[in-house]
């Protein structure tokens, strides 16, 4: 004979598994349509122009280059990060996403340069479909890669307040979809505007 249960069960719906895993995703749904029309638009501008980009306009490789192997190590010491909090190892998972967030700032002080050096932008003598397009598309790829490092400094911070565990890695999951997007954003970026000029 089993004793009667006393305890009274939890009040209220347990909140819906993948939420953020699900948001996520919509997000980089809209991110990927972002890039795909700053992509169609540099196409079609550079079909109808004369000459592009223009006259006396040089970017360098090495900047370019150094972009992308940048984001392309930051998208493997995320996914590091993810591997490592699956196995419940949150020292390893704390080092991935802590280099994970090097990497992403120094990412975005790269671009910074690259947006620098190139003189675009608001205020500048350099105008034109080109500037604009290029511009365009730096400052996004600047965007998503800002809210790409808030998200993993939230979910290094929960990881160190050992919030994040094997059972509880949700956050950790999305984040690293969301930085892989960020990647594969860029590197679309990149070989528009270096390889496919």
């Amino acid at each position: 004979m089993t004793a009667p249960q006393l305890a009274l069960p939890p009040a209220g719906r347990q909140r819906p598994r993948n939420l953020v895993n699900l948001t996520t995703l919509m997000v980089v749904t809209g991110g990927t349509t972002l890039f795909g029309a700053l992509i169609a638009s540099y196409v079609s501008l550079a079909d109808q122009a004369a000459v592009w980009p223009p006259q006396g306009f040089h970017l360098d490789n090495y900047v370019g280059t150094m972009l992308s192997l940048t984001a392309i190590m930051s998208a493997i010491t995320v996914e590091w990060a993810s591997w490592a909090i699956k196995r419940d190892d949150q020292a390893q998972a704390v080092w991935g996403l802590a280099l994970t967030l090097g990497f992403g700032l120094a990412f975005l002080n790269l671009l910074w340069y690259l947006g620098r050096k190139v003189g675009f932008g608001p205020g500048s003598a350099k105008t034109g479909p080109y500037a604009v397009i290029f511009f365009a598309m730096i400052v996004a790829a600047g965007f998503v890669a800002v809210v790409g490092l808030v998200a993993v400094l939230m979910t290094l911070l929960r990881t160190l307040g050992r919030q994040m565990t094997a059972m509880r890695h949700e956050m950790v999951r999305a984040v690293a979809w969301y930085w892989d997007f960020v990647v594969v954003a860029w590197i679309a970026v990149f070989a528009t505007l270096w390889l496919f000029t």
